[in-house]
Formats: structure tokens, C-alpha cells, sequence
């Protein structure tokens, strides 16, 4: 619409047409809507317009004179592109008196493929350049100004053509032609600024507002993860430069706007939010916005993690990783004179999105997790929650299901959950499977308690200290105490003795007090990522003791591995920290991404130490790793254990000169075997049954014929067959020879090659030299054998004498040529009888004897229909036949073509013969003169009078005045009488709200376009192809590796230029033996120590990392020669191998016991089991440890048993007995770990591996038992 607004006002407002100019200065600003004169030849014409071009990004928002007039341009939108010329001229000027006179004129031409705008001058000479503008010269009015060359009169040729799309609207407005005036800065505040300027160019420099003297960004971590980003700055005091605005982006965030003092010399912002963490590894970026509407040098600042948790690395909770410490360090955080802390642990049954809960604290405040937070990945999960609670008031705790079935699991056994509230001695309050809780009706419950279960007004108790324990502390003593937290050195007094303590080891050593164990042993960090897009900002670290490691995984890899060196019994800890994707910071897709990630730690050996997500995209994440969630990490913790010194007994012959020796056995069990050597194989010629070593003599058994006068003797025979000799027949052995011998063995030089032939002495073709008849023996045949002779016989092969010439002729006697001679016919010519005389009628050209019968022709019409029929022609010409009709010229129907007249003429009878004339005359034939009826309005008064018609047909109108062209605004669509007042469209956007608002439009022809902000430079990184409004926050370009997981990343980059060089990790040590040349990373995992790195081979060298092959296999058995299948050739201990004698009456042990754990169990927990009878309480027994030990055992155990359950155990150990008994626990270092009467559980968890020793006092007797920790 605003195209054929532009057009209505080119066509109603055309050149007017101008004369010769001799008065200066002339100007034009085509305000009057005249516009210059139009090339014919071009691709098309230029246009007037006012406000902005139909096209975006392309043409000027309003005209140089007053911004909302008239200017002239090339509309470039299809199909004015690519590369079409628009030529438009001045009108002649005549500047003979008036000599030195320049033209200026404004220009705009701002688009991203903008063309060319050439100026030059015509006159008498021709064409002559001036300049050629190309390019995109900005979103803004610029001068043109050039002196006039020598000349009288001449125009002003403007020549623009298109870019390669539409973005290339060219424009021009205000020119001038006169005197020369000078041009520069008129802006007084300008520092350029010219007093004799007479026009400003757009040169003025201005004081740099948009410069910081200084400037400086930081940030500090808030409580809740935050980052509060600070700017500051400072500005030159000698400019008045007032700050309006601060504008703050990231690349993937804003920009936004915050307003700003007149004074402001800094900014702070929080990145993220308390649910969210910032993009850490985005740079962030800020600009100042001047009163002037200059902006300020950018800011930018990449900041780094905001991780709460505790700093103080003496502590349990102590987190590498933590930037603000939270207070979780240690101790209580409650205030003790009014508060006190409470402990809640949920363990979530198998349906935790419905479990929601509340507590209010006793002092007014409350705190609540509802329903739907849990998720299908927390089934099982234990959560535990710390809160300060009223010290004097009570508390309570509500427990609500959304389904109505409480927290009862789906009844498979452990799979109900609980809740247990601790007080902060860690002794507990109240616990939900207790049944004191109450639902809503009063009734207690337990973990079944339908909708809502209430722990009732609970309190807390003060917080005692921790006991003083005093003790060794010293771990380099016998006498140390784990769990002593007050030094008494006075106790450390028999230091330990390093060494191997296993009795059944090569390397025992019984002065040895404590195992000596390997310090460090090498690991294998596995990471991997389901779908190869890349774990974004996550990533892994782990942490020992004062080492710490961090790992993540770039897109286009499923699985990474990374070597670890961790040292034993240190507890290990791998955090997992999940931050949101800087291009996707949606948690809901982190989750997802998450449940996508997974990680293993396993040592040499394949063991697993840690792993966590092992079911990655299983149902609702279960078994990945943890959701989005607050803190924004998790951790898993184990403790390495890299192995002792010991060296197991490998029993077997150590005797190097042995038959047998063993080179793994490190201890003789006198069973060498002497070597006898010998050759051992039995299929030899002189192999020897006594021999174990072969010592290469073997020779093998050669049969054949040994007789030396047989044909086929064997010389290298050894065992001789007599019976397949063959005697020596001599002959001719070729088979292809005449006296070819088929029984000879021998060829005795006698060979008579075969030659084939006739052999026949009579035949035709008889061969004397054959001796080998062929069958092409040929018969004498006589006869011609002259192939040129009359009588040549083709059977004959022996000419006889007869041949006879051959005689050529004609051998007929009645042909004309008859010849008597001739044997031989050819050529015989016949008699044809006929008319010889080619001019007679019957010429008979194939006659050769003349018979008299020649007709002469005779011409004639020789049919006897005919008018000129000619009954004595014989050759057919000129036949004329009637034609019956008038051949009256004069008549009506005369018949030219007619020679006969049939009387049929007919007079002429002139007059109309159109029956539908006024004048119709139906006895006329000649049609002349016809008056047709003229059909209107016979009124001249009316609108459609017709002076032409003689019939009024009713259709008069009267005469309607009024604007009848239908493109105007004013159209009268009744008027028929044109009034002269027409008022043409003006399409536009009437909205004075938006951003191409036309004041001139009458008429809104929905094109109104919204201001949109952004940045519209399109060679600026965030360049906005929809932006109307450029907002200054264009940010440059700075290319470079954008890839922070590569190995040259560049933070200051924002654009990728595919320099990136990924991480090569490997060992960087030339003088390693896995030195890798091609690696930019060192990994640590430089190898300095050869040896066998097969942790399945009987030499394995942990220490080394290069395999020299010098591996020895394990021969793996039962080594114990008390068992029933003792293996003398095992070097390497298989106790599962091992059949015992169990000694026992009776059970699934008899006669041996082949490690059947739970059959061991039974006899070790009863042992009448083994000495009296199996009987059904020895069943039941067998079948519960069968059975996983599913229900309370205390159930099935009699008067006296006593049950240690698992055993071997990770971290609880259950006891399980009827009687009252005193239980005491000694470590494996011989020290008091845990005593008191009646215990039924222990947790081991925070102690070390080893074997600890059970005493159970009752009845004034004690029990021993040993208790492994694994």
C-alpha cells in the first residue's frame, strides 16, 4: 500500500517541465512534489516519498530537509533487483555567465547489499564523470559537494543501480546549485567546530563521554549462590558527561536497562537467581549510556562458581569447591540460649511424588517441602534435614501422601519408608514406624497412615558435647585410638613394626604389628555421556585429602576415561556439580541432560569403587544421577583400599635344573622332577619312552623301498617295504610318440615320433613318409581337369587327355542368331511380331519384326456424353459436357459457369431483405437500404442522452456529480458526472505510536510496524535482522576458540573462528616410556617403571606402568594341601576351589563342604548342626541365610545362638541373639572400638578395612568371633 501511495503522488505530481536555468543559486528540495526528469531507456523510474521505505533495514526514515518532507529514490524490492539502473536528470543550466558554480546535494543509501550511485555531467561534449558513491554508507544523510567542470550549459545526471537484494533503497533531497560555500563542523560545542561553516557535514568531534579514566569489575558470592556482579568506574572530571543508563547483557541474556544517577560510578547486578546459577562460563557485559546519548567502553567480566559449603578443610563436611562458607562446617548453628537443632531423616518408599510434609519449629516459623517435589529418581532415598527449633516450646512434624496409602511401599521387603526426628546428641525423639503417631482422626499409625500423620508436640534436648575420649593419636603407635579426640602421649608407647601380618604369606613376618600396605594404587575415572552432546557446564570433581581434580566431557563423545593415582585407606570423594547450559539454562532440561550423564571409578583390577548413573533414560530417571535441584552438586564417598605387601605362598619346584620347575613358585614342595633328555616324540624313528626333555635328536620314521635295483628305491628310507618295490621295464614312455610303451618305467631313448598321412601305395594322395594312416586316403579319379574346358569334370584328380574348348553362341536353331558351332548358349534373339513406328497410335516398343498393323492417332472428345463427342478419335482431348442454368447476365440469378439455359432466370429486386429493419421488404432480393432500430435515452437532458438513438428504451439516468475515479479517498461509487475535487489515497500507518507512523496518511493500511530495539548492525555479533531501532548494544565481533573444554579457548571470545585444538592428554615426557609427541596436555600418566602391568598375572608389578613382557601366568587352584583337592600345579590360591571335610553328621555338607557360605553360617551359628543332627531347625536356618536374611532372625535362633550378620560387611554389622550378654569390639590394631551390654547393631562405616574381634560375655562364659570389614 505504501508503494501505490509513493506511485499516486509520482503520477499526480509529474515533471512539470522546466526551462532553462541561468538564475543561482537554484535549489530543490522536492517539497512541491515536482520531480526530475525520467530516463526512458533504464530499467525504471525514481520516486517521490516521505517517511520511511516499504523495506526494513534499507532506505531512510524521513527526508535530510525537515525529517518529515519529501525526498527522490530507487525502491529496490522485487523486481528492482539485482543490478537494475535508474537514470534521472536536472533540468539544462546555463552557467556562461556565470562560471565557477558548484552542486551539492544530500544522500542516503544505507542497506546491507547496497548498490552504486554515480554522478556526472551532460553538455554539448558528451558525458562527464564526476564520482561513483558505493557501498552501504550508514543509516544516515551525507553531503555530496563538487565543483562544476568548464562548461555553458549541461545537467546533472543521476545514475543509481541496485545491490543484490533489497536491501539497497538509494536517496537524494535539498540540492543545490551556486556559489561555493564552505562546509564543516557548526556545532559550537563540537571541538572541531568551524565559525565559517556554512553547512554542517556531519565531521564535529565531540569531548570522549563515551571514555572511562578508569574501570573495574568484580564480584562477590551471596549466601544463596548468586553472583553479585560489580562495575565501577570513573570519569574525566573536565567533561560534563552525565550517566542516564547502565545497559547489562550476556550473549545468551538481554540486553536490559536500569536507570542511573547523574553522578552513578558504579553498578551491581545479581547473575542467577537463588533457584538458578549463572552461565559461570559466559563472559557477562555492561555499558554506560550518557546524557548525550554516547555510550562508554564495554565492560565485561566471565565470573566464577558461587558454591556454598564449608571451607575449613579439617572438617568432614569440608567441600574443595566452596567459595562461601555456609556455616555446614561442624557443630550447631543454632542460638543456644533459645534454640535448639533438630536432625529429620525421610527415607521415600516407591511412590515419593506423593509424600509431601511440614514442620513448624515451636517459635512461629514453618517450613514446608509439598507434594510433587520428590520424584520417581528419589524411590529409596534417604533425605536428611537440619533445622533449629524452639528450645522451651514444642515442635511438630506433619507427614502427608496424596494417594492415601501413607509411606508403605508396595510391600516388597525394605522397600516402606520412615521418618526419624534426632535430637543434636544424635539420640531420637520420635520415629514414624514407632506407632505413636496420629492421623487426623486421633487412631495412632505407623508408616500406613492413610492421607496425614502428625509426630504430636515433640521437643528437643540441649546439645551436649561431645565425650572426652583420651587416647593415642598417634596412628604410628600400637596403642593408637581412633576415636580418642584428647591426646595422652603418655599412652603411645610401642611403635608399630611394618610388615606382612598374613601367616600364610612367602614374606610373613612375625615381629611385623601392622600390615605394611601399598600407599597408592592407580584408578580410572570413567565419564560418559548417552547422547555425545556434552555435559554443558557439569562436570565431575573429586577430592582426597588435599588433591583435588576436576573433569567434564565436550559433545561428540559417548564415554572418556581418566587415569587417577589415589592413595589407600584416605576416604575419596566425587562431587558432581550440575550447572545449567549457558545456550539452555531451562533446569527441566538440565535434569534431563543429567539423567544422560554417568561416572565409574574402578581401580587396576576392575573393581568398582564409585559409580552413579547406571541406568541412564530409564523410567523417570531412576538410577541416573541426582535431578536440578538446590545445592547444585552432589557427592559420593568410598575409601580406596590399594592393597598390602604381601606375598602369597606359591607352592612348586624352585629348581632351576628341573624338569619341573616352577618360576612363579616362591617355595619348594619337593617335587622336582630331574631332566632326562631324549627324543619324546612318539612318532619319531628313535623316540625314547624315557625321556621328559627333548633335546631336538628326534628323527622321523621314513617308509619306502630300500633295494637299490628296484625302480623306485627310497635312499632317505629308514623302515623298509619290501612289498612295494617296483622292478625296473624299459621303452619309449612318451605317450604322445608313434612306439609308445604303457608298461615302461624306464625310457630307454627309443621314441618314434607319429606322423600322419596316406598310407594307401595305391591312393591318390599317398605319404611315404607316413607311418601313421590319417584316413585321408583319396581314389584315382580320370577325367577334364581344365577348369577353363567345355567338359571339366570336378570329381576328376587325374586329367586323361579329353578336355574340349569352350564355344560361346546362341545353340537354338529357331532363334534369328542360331550359331552351329556354338557349345556353349548365350545370347539367342527371338522374333516379336508388332507395330515398329513410333508415331502410329498401336507403336509397340518391344516389337522387332514390323507385322503391318500399325493406327495412325486420331485427337478428338471420345465421349459419347460429351457435347463435342468425336466417334473416330482413338485418343481423348477437349470434352465439353453441360451446364445447366441462366446465362441472362442481367438477371437475379445468373450463372456464369452455365452453357445452356434451363429458362430458370429470375429478375432483380432492389430493397432491405432484413426482416428485423424498420424497412424490410419481403418480395426484394437484393438486399440495399436497411434502417435498423438505435435503442437509449432520447432525453437530452439526461446524463446518458444518445442523439444517435431513435427508440427511448427507459434507461435515461440523471446527472450525479462527484469524484468517479475509484483510487481516490473521495470516490463517489453513485456519481457519474466527474466533479473535479478528487482527493487521492495517502496509505499509511496512523498509529503515532509506532514506528513508521505516516502523519500524512488518510487512509491505514495495516502496515504499521512496532518499534523494535535491538542491534541493527549487521556486521556486529548480535546483529538483529528485525530491529527497526538500534538500542547501542551492538557487541563487536572477537573471533576465537569459543570452546571452553578445548585446549586454546579463549574467554574473551565470542565468536568461533575453528581454531579450536582439543585437549590432547597424555604423557608429555619424552623420557617416559608412554611418551606421546602428539600431546598438549600433561595427564600425570607419564610412565617411568616397566614391569608386568596385568593385574591377573602372578608377577603383576603395581608399580609399573609399561608392560616389558615379562608377565607370568596365574595357574589358579586349590592350594591348601589339607583340603580333599589339594593342586599341587597351582601357584595361585583359589579358596572357593577347596573341598574340606565339614566333620559333620549330616546336611548339604556331607561328605565335603564346598565353601557353601550359608551351610558355614548355620554350623558356625548352632554348631549341633554339624555334631548332632540336621535337623528342620537347621533347615529353617540354611533356608533364611538361602532366603537373604529377609525377616528378624531373633525369630528362628534358639536359647544360645548367636548370629553376626553380613559378615564380611561394608559399613552395619547386625548382632542376633535371645540372651543378655555384654558385647565388646576390638579393632584391628587391637584397641576398644565399641562396648556396652545387649548391643544388637554396629556401624563400621567410618572405620577402616580389617578384621575386628567380637567378645560375647554371658552366663559368666565368653564367646569369640571375628568380624571382616570390606
Amino acid at each position: 500500500m505504501k508503494k501505490l501511495q509513493l506511485l499516486l503522488l509520482t503520477l499526480l505530481i509529474p515533471f512539470l517541465g522546466y526551462t532553462q536555468i541561468n538564475t543561482f543559486p537554484w535549489t530543490h528540495d522536492f517539497e512541491n512534489g515536482i520531480t526530475l526528469e525520467q530516463d526512458t531507456t533504464d530499467n525504471g523510474d525514481w520516486l517521490l516519498a516521505f517517511g520511511s521505505t516499504p523495506s526494513y533495514n534499507t532506505g531512510p526514515q524521513g527526508d535530510h530537509t525537515t525529517g518529515a518532507g519529501i525526498y527522490y529514490y530507487i525502491e529496490s524490492s522485487t523486481p528492482n533487483y539485482p543490478n537494475m539502473v535508474f537514470t534521472t536528470y536536472t533540468p539544462e543550466f546555463d552557467v556562461s555567465s556565470t562560471p565557477g558554480q558548484i552542486i551539492s546535494f544530500w544522500y542516503h543509501m544505507y542497506g546491507s547489499t547496497m548498490g552504486d550511485l554515480e554522478i556526472g555531467i551532460v553538455d554539448n561534449n558528451g558525458y562527464t564523470f564526476l564520482d561513483l558513491i558505493s557501498g552501504d554508507q550508514g543509516d544516515e544523510w551525507k553531503l555530496a559537494y563538487y565543483t562544476i567542470p568548464q562548461t555553458d550549459t549541461f545537467k546533472i545526471q543521476f545514475t543509481g543501480t541496485t545491490g543484490t537484494s533489497f536491501y539497497s533503497d538509494i536517496a537524494i533531497d535539498d540540492l543545490y546549485i551556486g556559489d561555493p560555500y564552505v562546509i564543516g563542523c557548526t556545532d559550537p560545542i563540537a571541538l572541531n567546530y568551524d565559525t565559517s561553516a556554512i553547512v554542517d557535514d556531519g565531521s564535529c568531534t565531540y569531548p570522549p563521554c563515551q571514555g572511562f579514566l578508569t574501570s573495574n569489575v568484580y564480584q562477590n558470592c551471596q549466601p544463596n549462590g548468586q553472583a553479585l556482579m560489580v562495575f565501577e568506574w570513573t570519569l574525566d572530571t573536565n567533561v560534563s558527561c552525565e550517566p542516564v543508563e547502565f545497559h547489562y547483557w550476556t550473549p545468551f541474556n538481554g540486553p536490559y536497562q536500569y536507570g542511573l544517577n547523574p553522578n552513578s560510578t558504579n553498578f551491581a547486578v545479581n547473575a542467577g537467581t537463588p533457584n538458578m546459577p549463572p552461565n559461570w562460563s559466559v563472559p557477562h557485559f555492561g555499558q554506560v549510556e550518557f546524557a548525550d546519548g554516547s555510550m562508554s567502553d564495554t565492560l565485561f567480566y566471565t565470573p566464577y562458581s558461587c558454591i556454598p559449603g564449608c571451607m575449613d578443610s579439617t572438617q568432614v563436611a569440608y567441600n574443595p569447591w566452596a567459595t562461601i562458607d555456609d556455616g555446614s562446617c561442624s557443630g550447631t548453628t543454632c542460638d543456644p540460649t533459645t534454640e535448639t537443632q533438630i536432625t529429620i531423616e525421610i527415607r521415600l518408599d516407591n511412590w515419593p511424588q506423593e509424600t509431601g510434609w511440614s514442620l513448624t519449629d515451636g517459635m512461629g516459623g514453618t517450613f514446608n517441602t509439598p507434594d510433587g517435589t520428590y520424584t520417581y529418581n528419589d524411590i529409596g532415598v534417604t533425605y536428611t534435614y537440619t533445622y533449629c527449633v524452639s528450645a522451651t516450646g514444642p515442635f511438630e512434624f506433619v507427614l502427608s501422601d496424596t494417594y492415601g496409602d501413607g509411606i508403605q511401599g508396595n510391600g516388597q521387603p525394605n522397600s516402606a519408608g520412615d521418618v526419624v526426628i534426632y535430637d543434636c546428641n544424635g539420640d531420637t525423639i520420635t520415629y514414624l514406624s514407632g506407632g505413636t503417631w496420629l492421623d487426623g482422626n486421633q487412631t495412632p499409625v505407623g508408616v500406613s497412615f492413610g492421607t496425614v500423620a502428625y509426630s504430636g508436640p515433640q521437643n528437643g534436648v540441649p546439645c551436649a558435647g561431645p565425650p572426652v575420649i583420651d587416647g593415642c593419636m598417634d596412628p604410628a603407635y600400637v596403642q593408637y585410638n581412633p576415636l580418642a579426640n584428647n591426646s595422652a602421649p603418655w599412652l603411645c608407647y610401642w611403635l608399630h613394626t611394618y610388615g606382612c601380618t598374613d601367616s600364610t604369606s612367602f614374606n610373613y613376618d612375625p615381629t611385623a604389628t601392622i600390615n605394611d600396605i601399598v600407599d597408592t594404587c592407580n584408578y580410572i575415572l570413567k565419564i560418559e555421556d548417552d547422547a555425545a552432546d556434552g555435559w554443558g557446564n557439569s562436570y565431575i570433581g573429586v577430592s582426597q585429602g588435599t588433591n583435588t581434580w576436576t573433569y567434564t566431557m565436550g559433545s561428540g563423545n559417548y564415554v572418556q576415561n581418566f587415569p587417577l593415582t589415589l592413595e589407600t585407606d584416605k576416604p575419596v570423594t566425587v562431587y558432581y556439580f550440575e550447572i545449567p547450559n549457558a545456550q539452555n539454562p531451562d533446569p527441566q532440561q538440565t535434569q534431563f541432560q543429567t539423567y544422560q550423564n554417568s561416572f565409574t571409578l574402578t581401580n587396576a583390577d576392575g573393581i568398582i569403587l564409585l559409580e552413579e548413573g547406571t541406568n541412564p533414560f530409564a523410567n523417570n530417571g531412576l538410577g541416573a544421577l541426582q535431578g536440578f535441584k538446590a545445592p547444585f552438586w552432589t557427592t559420593y564417598s568410598a575409601t580406596p583400599y590399594c592393597g598390602d605387601y604381601c606375598i602369597p605362598t606359591l607352592l612348586g619346584c624352585t629348581d632351576i635344573t628341573a624338569f619341573n620347575y616352577d618360576s612363579t613358585a616362591n617355595t619348594d614342595d619337593g617335587n622336582c622332577i630331574p631332566v632326562v633328555l631324549g627324543c619324546t616324540n612318539d612318532l619319531a624313528f628313535n623316540y625314547d619312552s624315557l625321556a621328559n626333555t627333548d633335546d631336538g635328536s628326534c628323527v622321523a620314521e621314513i617308509i619306502g623301498c630300500m633295494d637299490p635295483t628296484a625302480f623306485n628305491f627310497n635312499p632317505s628310507a629308514n623302515v623298509n617295504d619290501q612289498l612295494s618295490c617296483i622292478p625296473v621295464i624299459y621303452g619309449c614312455m612318451d605317450d604322445t610318440m608313434f612306439n609308445y610303451n604303457a608298461a615302461a618305467n624306464t625310457d630307454d631313448g627309443s621314441c618314434i615320433p607319429v606322423i600322419f598321412g596316406c598310407t594307401d601305395i595305391s591312393a591318390f594322395n599317398y605319404d611315404s613318409l607316413a607311418n601313421t594312416n590319417n584316413g585321408s586316403c583319396v581314389s584315382v579319379i580320370y577325367g577334364c581337369t581344365d577348369l577353363t574346358a567345355f567338359n571339366f569334370d570336378p570329381n576328376a584328380n587325374t586329367d586323361d587327355g579329353s578336355c574340349v574348348p569352350e564355344v560361346l553362341g546362341c545353340t537354338d536353331p529357331t532363334a534369328l542368331n542360331y550359331d552351329s558351332i556354338a557349345n556353349v548358349n548365350v545370347g539367342c534373339i527371338y522374333t516379336i511380331l508388332g507395330c515398329t513406328d513410333p508415331t502410329m497410335f498401336n507403336y509397340d516398343p518391344t516389337a522387332n519384326t514390323d507385322d503391318g498393323s500399325c493406327v495412325p492417332v486420331i485427337i478428338g472428345c471420345t465421349d459419347p456424353t460429351a457435347l463435342n463427342f468425336n466417334s473416330i478419335a482413338n485418343t481423348n482431348s477437349g470434352c465439353i459436357y453441360t451446364i445447366l442454368g441462366c446465362t441472362d447476365p442481367t438477371a437475379f440469378n445468373y450463372d456464369i459457369n452455365a452453357n445452356t439455359d434451363d429458362g430458370s432466370c429470375i429478375p432483380v429486386i432492389i430493397g432491405c431483405t432484413d426482416p428485423v429493419a424498420l424497412n424490410y421488404c419481403d418480395t426484394c432480393n437484393t438486399n440495399s437500404g436497411c434502417i435498423y432500430p438505435v435503442y437509449g435515452c432520447t432525453d437530452p437532458t439526461m446524463f446518458n442522452y444518445d442523439p444517435l438513438a431513435n427508440t427511448n428504451d427507459g434507461s435515461c439516468v440523471p446527472v450525479i456529480i462527484g469524484c468517479m475515479d475509484a483510487t481516490q479517498f473521495n470516490f463517489d461509487p453513485t456519481a457519474n458526472t466527474p466533479s473535479g475535487n478528487c482527493i487521492p489515497y495517502a496509505f499509511g500507518c496512523m498509529d503515532s505510536t509506532q514506528f513508521n507512523y505516516d502523519p500524512l496518511a488518510n487512509t491505514d493500511n495495516g502496515s504499521c510496524i512496532p518499534f523494535i530495539y535491538g542491534c541493527t548492525d549487521a556486521t556486529a555479533l548480535n546483529y538483529d535482522p528485525l530491529a527497526n531501532t538500534n538500542d547501542n548494544s551492538c557487541i563487536p565481533f572477537i573471533y576465537g576458540c569459543t570452546d571452553s573444554t578445548q585446549f586454546n579457548y579463549n574467554p574473551l571470545a565470542n565468536t568461533d573462528n575453528g581454531s579450536c585444538i582439543p585437549f590432547i592428554y597424555g604423557c608429555t615426557d619424552a623420557a617416559a616410556f608412554n611418551y606421546n609427541p602428539s600431546a598438549n596436555t600433561n595427564d600425570n600418566s607419564c610412565c617411568l617403571i616397566s614391569g608386568c602391568t596385568d593385574s591377573t598375572a602372578l608377577n603383576y608389578n603395581q608399580f609399573a606402568c609399561f608392560d616389558d613382557n615379562s608377565c607370568i601366568t596365574i595357574i589358579t587352584g586349590c592350594t591348601d594341601v589339607s583340603a580333599f583337592n589339594y593342586d599341587p600345579t597351582a601357584n595361585v590360591t583359589d579358596s572357593t576351589a577347596c573341598l574340606y571335610d565339614a566333620g559333620c553328621y549330616g546336611g548339604p555338607g556331607v561328605p565335603y563342604w564346598l565353601n557353601d557360605q550359608c551351610y558355614a553360617w548355620v554350623i558356625d551359628v548352632d554348631n549341633s548342626c554339624c555334631t548332632d543332627d540336621w535337623d528342620s531347625y537347621c533347615v529353617n536356618l540354611y533356608d533364611y541365610c538361602q532366603q537373604g536374611m529377609p525377616t528378624n532372625i531373633e525369630e528362628l535362633l534358639r536359647e544360645n545362638d548367636f548370629v553376626i550378620y553380613p559378615n564380611p560387611t561394608k559399613d552395619i554389622v547386625n548382632l542376633a541373639y535371645k540372651i543378655n550378654a555384654k558385647i565388646d569390639l576390638y579393632g584391628p590394631l587391637g584397641n576398644l572400638m565399641v562396648s556396652g551390654d545387649n548391643i544388637k547393631q554396629i556401624d563400621l562405616n567410618a572405620y577402616s578395612n580389617g578384621i575386628y574381634v567380637l567378645y560375647v560375655t554371658y552366663n559368666n562364659k565368653t564367646i569369640i568371633h571375628k568380624i571382616i570389614k570390606q
